[in-house]
């Protein structure tokens, strides 16, 4: 942190250290969906009021969903686990990203808001239940041919948000055993040109997604530096099916415009796909051939398909995500409101003491003005 900063921090620390806090009667309300779909991606929002100059909120969800983003910065927010910690700083709602599980049935979500003074209140209502559906088999939502006729029992969907999605296009092939299969899109709607692979077992007649994207994929965390030209996400079949037990040697094609790399001064050899994994991973990529006016045209080596990215410019070999620290402690969370922290989940740092909440709201304070 620069001096100047540091002495604004240190200014806002000393005020709240040596101010008394009022006592708050603090509050927080739970919207979520009644239902969502298998492997749907969804929203939470979270209202808040009430709860001093900083405060917490913690939210344990059901074991099976996955957490994914939030409209916090990244530095507000803590998970472990199934139990995720927001830090608010003069925030009246935000919201967070989940995908729900494979399996049906209904589950429950339970959290508290902890105001500056450690005092505690449930998140209402106190248990919020969301049921999760089956889906059909359709992959649905496209108009576009594809290389074969009619939908079947390998057919996929995207966890993606629709919202985010620029463009879509599905193509369909047999999977045999010992044979090379080639998925075509050859409506160009999206920047994927076909995915190719070696079957190593029989999987049928299956589909592929190739989705354009708005901007960055709800499904990752954050992006590899360099300068993006397009968010994409590809699947192969359902049910994670395209993995290493029934494939291999797999490659995408794909295409960047020549107006872009132009208005951007960006060499056409600087140009990788990358594919994500848990972190970003860039992948070897070839430049196969370019038209005079319009594209350049690309192929790139990937281990696996699901959220991709074609970035210029940056030479560093993958993008690590911090794993969260494990906690064993206890899971239950008060149903009661105003009732005095006792240690287990609830004991997150930064909430030891208000002298040191403050220290942390403080500093965050700052860092939040560099967003």
């Amino acid at each position: 942190m620069k001096r100047p900063e540091f002495k604004i921090a240190f200014v806002l620390l000393l005020s709240l250290v040596l101010c008394t806090v009022p006592a708050s009667a603090g509050s927080a309300e739970r919207t979520l969906p009644s239902s969502v779909s298998t492997s749907e991606v969804f929203e939470v929002t979270i209202s808040v009021a009430d709860y001093g100059v900083a405060g917490q909120v913690l939210e344990k969800i059901p074991a099976e969903f996955t957490y994914v983003s939030s409209t916090l910065p990244e530095e507000a927010v803590t998970v472990n686990g199934n139990k995720i910690s927001f830090l608010l700083i003069n925030d009246e709602s935000f919201s967070y990203t989940l995908k729900a599980p494979e399996s049906t049935g209904t589950y429950q979500f339970v959290g508290l808001l902890r105001d500056i003074n450690k005092t505690e209140f449930s998140v209402l209502p106190a248990s919020s239940s969301i049921k999760v559906v089956s889906t059909s088999g359709s992959s649905g939502g496209s108009s576009h041919k594809s290389s074969g006729s009619s939908s079947s029992g390998g057919a996929g969907g995207s966890p993606e948000l629709q919202s985010n999605v620029e463009a879509k296009e599905l193509s369909q092939a047999f999977v045999t055993n010992g044979t090379h299969v080639r998925f075509d899109f050859p409506n160009g709607v999206t920047c994927i040109r076909y995915v190719e692979f070696d079957a190593k077992k029989t999987l049928g007649k299956i589909t592929t997604i190739a989705e354009m994207l708005k901007g960055q994929s709800k499904l990752v965390p954050n992006l590899p530096e360099g300068t993006v030209y397009k968010n994409v996400n590809i699947w192969v079949g359902s049910g994670g099916i395209a993995n290493s037990d029934n494939i291999e040697n797999a490659v995408v094609g794909f295409r960047v415009e020549k107006a872009w790399l132009e208005e951007n001064e960006i060499d056409a050899d600087s140009l990788n796909l990358w594919y994500y994994d848990n972190s970003w991973n860039k992948l070897d990529t070839e430049k196969l051939d370019e038209e005079s006016d319009t594209y350049v045209y690309f192929e790139a080596k990937t281990p696996g398909f699901g959220s991709f990215v074609i970035v210029a410019g940056d030479d560093s070999g993958s993008i690590e995500v911090e794993p969260v620290p494990t906690d064993d402690a206890g899971d239950d969370v008060a149903s009661e409101p105003a009732r005095a922290s006792s240690g287990g989940w609830r004991s997150t740092p930064g909430f030891e003491s208000a002298a040191f909440l403050g220290a942390v709201g403080a500093a965050y304070c700052v860092m939040r003005r560099k967003f």
